[in-house]
């Protein structure tokens, strides 16, 4: 038999020693379970990035016109709890929260301090 060939139950390992049924499907219930949390989080963090850049992109617009950037503040903030949800699964990607945070409220504010100032 080979050093890692399959058999009638499952694997070989390379000791010569063979996975139950049980072991394997506690294996293929494992890579599942990984492969669907970095679906997720990959998921969380490209909708979040969208929903970023349209939001500062909106809030750069309208605060360029002079006018309130509500909409570009809200899809800010729509990104903040996206990045929440990431977070649970990802806890390096809260950076991005923060930052994101900070862009929110300063584009739901800038209007306000610049027409103080004039």
């Amino acid at each position: 038999m080979d050093a890692m060939g399959t058999h009638s139950i499952g694997m070989i390992e390379e000791d010569g020693t063979e996975l139950t049924e049980a072991e394997v499907a506690e294996t293929v219930n494992d890579i599942e379970g990984a492969t669907m949390l970095v679906g997720s989080v990959a998921l969380t963090l490209g909708i979040q990035g969208l929903l970023g850049l349209i939001g500062c992109i909106m809030a750069f617009v309208s605060l360029g016109n002079g006018s309130k950037s509500v909409v570009g503040g809200v899809l800010l903030f729509i990104a903040v709890i996206v990045s929440v949800w990431a977070i649970i699964a990802f806890p390096p990607s809260g950076l991005a929260t923060v930052l994101h945070l900070i862009a929110a409220i300063m584009a739901v504010i800038a209007p306000f301090t610049m027409a103080a100032e004039e």
